[in-house]
């Protein structure tokens, strides 16, 4: 029941491509370190704004700033892992994003329940194998560039499609 719900919600977001250098390495890099399900490479992104069935894309289209025609290049500048929600992720630092995130939750009047931290979720861990050697490569990788994220927003939706995880369409660019 809870499946057929989120499927017919709208998941609509704003966000930010992302390119990861090499993706098959850094995947191998992990294995045997961490068991669970990469992000497909097509999926991979920044979520800046997350507006859900609230707006419709017409509202968000005439209410966007027209700061989001492009914020140019921002480098994905090192790796780190979410330790309560076993998310390891890509992330970017940019004021300019931050000062963005926040001006369009402004606008639109959504609540910023958290920080905002811009990041590319690779992968929902369901298992640290050697949690010493994954901390370690994590170490490994910091501050090291391993991507970019694109410099042009694109208006998104996902569709829960389970098991198979979700699926992003591209309202527009």
């Amino acid at each position: 029941m809870l499946y057929a719900i989120l499927n017919i919600m709208k998941r609509i977001f704003l966000a930010l491509k992302a390119q990861i250098d090499d993706y098959d390495k850094l995947q191998s890099d992990f294995s045997g370190l961490i068991k669970g399900r990469w992000v497909a490479k097509e999926n991979l992104h920044v979520t800046v704004c997350f507006f859900g069935d609230t707006y419709n894309v017409d509202e968000i289209l005439e209410k966007m700033p027209p700061l989001t025609k492009d914020i140019g290049e921002l480098e994905l500048s090192s790796l780190d892992y979410f330790e309560h929600n076993n998310i390891l992720y890509a992330k970017t630092k940019s004021q300019k994003l931050d000062m963005l995130q926040s001006s369009i939750s402004n606008i639109f009047s959504i609540p910023n329940m958290k920080p905002f931290i811009p990041h590319v979720t690779l992968m929902r861990i369901k298992k640290i194998e050697d949690i010493e050697a994954f901390k370690q490569m994590l170490k490994n990788k910091k501050d090291k560039s391993i991507g970019k994220l694109e410099s042009r927003f694109e208006l998104m939706q996902s569709h829960i499609m389970h098991p198979g995880g979700a699926k992003y369409e591209t309202i527009r660019k």
